[in-house]
């Protein structure tokens, strides 16, 4: 798991927006389909018909096979039946579900979605992780008011499952923006992503080293989070920034408050010692 496990009651909160929707206003699940691939195919998902469900990878070019599995997805929501409920379950722990209440039809919300999948920065095409619902919120963040716009449009509440396993909300603009046909980001916005991101890649890092923390993954991310930033204030050598994070997983309690920088200085004068 990514994530923490989701509340226990995270689908009766759902279904209690369900029934306090005004008219005209559908909910529909983003679900991101690359932490469960497949999972598009259940049964549950394909009881309403084609009106009901979209992948928003099949307006990519050449999309195949392996590319729907792996596809972020729109599911319209109407009620929480068991059945359903028991396949959202599966989710649990993965940062892969936001439920959107908008006035667009499935077809217009898809289409405003697919076309974010993907961003321009400079000459690049890059994937555009907004589905993953730890990138979500800075990726929201980062945006122009215009971008808000383009990528939410209408939309009355983003809510989505974060780290710690409980509904959080992006905080909507007053504006609906157009479909955009182009996305792109300038490369101080994608700067700020690729820092947003490092606590997972050392994360990562550190799995394939066999290191794996006892709790929760959002304490864990924090606990990384800090230590970088530590990093960054004691201007540490890159290729010690993981090593440095695998030492502070499980010192967390002195890497706080004024001790942080003595205990940076001490760890590095070690390093430097074994060298």
């Amino acid at each position: 798991m990514l994530i923490d496990p989701f509340l226990a009651t995270w689908l009766e909160h759902l279904e209690q927006r369900l029934s306090e929707m005004p008219d005209k206003t559908n909910l529909f699940l983003l679900i991101d389909g690359v932490f469960v691939p497949r999972l598009f195919r259940s049964r549950e998902f394909q009881v309403n018909g084609a009106d009901a469900m979209s992948l928003l990878f099949e307006s990519l070019p050449a999309c195949s096979e392996e590319t729907r599995d792996v596809s972020p997805f729109l599911v319209r929501v109407e009620q929480l039946t068991r059945s359903l409920s028991l396949v959202l379950g599966r989710c649990s722990g993965w940062p892969m579900v936001s439920a959107i209440e908008t006035t667009e039809s499935l077809a217009e919300l898809s289409s405003r979605l697919a076309a974010w999948c993907v961003v321009e920065v400079g000459d690049q095409r890059f994937n555009f992780r907004f589905p993953d619902t730890r990138r979500l919120p800075k990726i929201f963040e980062t945006l122009t008011s215009r971008q808000r716009g383009e990528l939410a449009g209408p939309a009355s509440r983003w809510s989505y499952v974060a780290r710690d396993g409980h509904w959080a909300c992006l905080k909507l603009g007053a504006e609906s923006g157009e479909i955009t046909a182009k996305p792109e980001l300038d490369d101080a916005q994608f700067a700020a992503l690729v820092d947003d991101s490092e606590p997972e890649e050392v994360l990562l890092q550190l799995s394939y080293r066999g290191v794996e923390p006892v709790g929760l993954p959002s304490v864990h991310h924090a606990m990384v989070q800090t230590a970088l930033r530590i990093a960054n204030a004691g201007k540490l050598a890159q290729e010690l920034r993981c090593d440095w994070c695998e030492f502070a997983l499980d010192r967390d309690r002195q890497l706080s408050g004024s001790d942080a920088a003595s205990c940076l200085a001490a760890w590095r004068a070690k390093q430097e010692e074994q060298a």
